[in-house]
């Protein structure tokens, strides 16, 4: 199960590529300015290709009113109330007992894991070192949360069956992210997914899904997402990705795991007084945005086309998840600068937010949702065309 793609870091960190070498910082090159310029430009932009228009915090407010969700009523104090709701509503879509509001899934996935270090007496838990606990999280897995990590592999890809049988022995916990953004949204295929759970439960590991992006997995494998979270012990969810609230997490699990996880909450100081904007927001991307995935999967096919004619290669190859990377040969810096004149001066918004890779060129995100349906295969040709025209090249 050998990765198709490129090694990618996080922004703090840096990309391998297929050659060994490595990238600047992943961070986008445009200037606060630009970064003004292209929010306004964005909000005035009738096309936009990835992501989708920024709002105001008064649009936000008001998008929240406007759902299906009842607001004449409480909220939630401590937990409770409709954040008891949103728990419940989670527990019986994945198919399991219960589940706990989180307000990241920093806390999220930190909490569990210690939970299944608890539970089974040993602080080992086995992670991919490009892992967000690893990367992200300024050693918080170690320093915080006081785990050991073990590597099932070191090199850019998905561990095989075998390797995670072998690191998972005498560990708590396998953690499994799907897809791995930083391995370029790298996703195994089912059947390999499989193999590899089945052998951390062999070595009698609990499974554990980093599911910030399960809905896109579950997508990509044509699977219902209660089948793939039944392979888990415990799954995390990001409720600001697909479902699109202001923020937060969910954690999905057994009853004992919950309710531990519910005194983690308050140490780690997540049981915040109040947290219903966040909450109703999450209720409402449940009702009205998950059930668009297949779409805007089945859509990243046409544009991930699409931008490879035009000379920017989309990661991964396939199979591809509605969140891919694209490289481009022209620098990060005239990247973003042609992205910014293209949308001021035609309200088309192309791919933006490149960063540097080292020895030239540049990777951007795409994440296809409904803005992204707009856009046919000639329009990101003519729009491609247009930036790459200003930019001075693609790859």
């Amino acid at each position: 199960m050998r990765s198709r793609g490129v090694w990618f870091a996080s922004r703090r960190g840096s990309v391998a590529t297929p050659c060994g070498g490595q990238s600047a910082s992943m961070t986008d090159t445009a200037s606060t300015d630009d970064r003004r310029r292209m929010w306004d430009a964005s909000r005035r932009a009738h096309h936009l290709l990835s992501g989708e228009r920024p709002l105001t915090m008064t649009e936000q407010l008001e998008r929240l009113t406007a759902g299906s969700a009842d607001l004449d009523r409480r909220g939630d104090v401590y937990g409770d109330g409709v954040m008891r709701e949103l728990e419940e509503r989670i527990a019986a879509m994945l198919g399991m007992p219960d589940a706990l509001w989180l307000p990241t899934g920093t806390m999220a996935q930190q909490i569990a894991l210690r939970c299944w270090a608890e539970r089974a007496g040993t602080t080992r838990v086995v992670l991919h070192p490009r892992h967000h606990t690893l990367l992200n999280e300024e050693d918080a897995v170690t320093a915080l949360a006081a785990l050991t990590p073990v590597f099932a592999t070191e090199e850019p890809r998905y561990a095989t069956a075998e390797e995670t049988g072998a690191a998972a022995r005498g560990a708590a916990a396998v953690v499994f992210e799907v897809p791995f953004q930083d391995l370029g949204y790298e996703l195994p295929p089912w059947a390999d997914f499989r193999a590899a759970v089945g052998a951390a439960r062999a070595a009698d590991a609990a499974v554990h899904l980093d599911g910030a992006r399960l809905w896109d997995a579950a997508a990509v494998w044509r699977r219902d997402t209660a089948e793939v979270a039944a392979l888990a012990d415990s799954v995390y969810l990001s409720l600001y990705k697909a479902p699109g609230a202001m923020s937060g997490a969910a954690l999905a699990g057994d009853a004992e795991l919950i309710d531990r996880a519910r005194t983690w909450r308050i140490r780690y100081g997540g049981q915040l007084f109040s947290a219903w904007p966040a909450v109703v927001g999450a209720l409402r991307g449940l009702d009205e945005r998950v059930s668009r995935v297949p779409m805007w999967t089945a859509h990243a096919g046409v544009i991930a086309g699409a931008l490879d004619d035009v000379g920017m290669r989309p990661l991964p190859s396939a199979p591809r998840p509605r969140e891919f990377f694209v490289r481009a040969e022209a620098s990060a810096a005239d990247m973003n600068r042609a992205v910014l004149e293209v949308t001021e001066t035609t309200g088309w918004r192309f791919l933006h937010g490149w960063w540097a890779e080292e020895g030239g060129g540049a990777l951007a995100e795409m994440t296809t949702a409904d803005p992204a349906l707009d856009w046919t295969a000639d329009d990101v040709h003519r729009v491609g065309r247009l930036v790459a025209d200003r930019a001075g090249g693609t790859r």
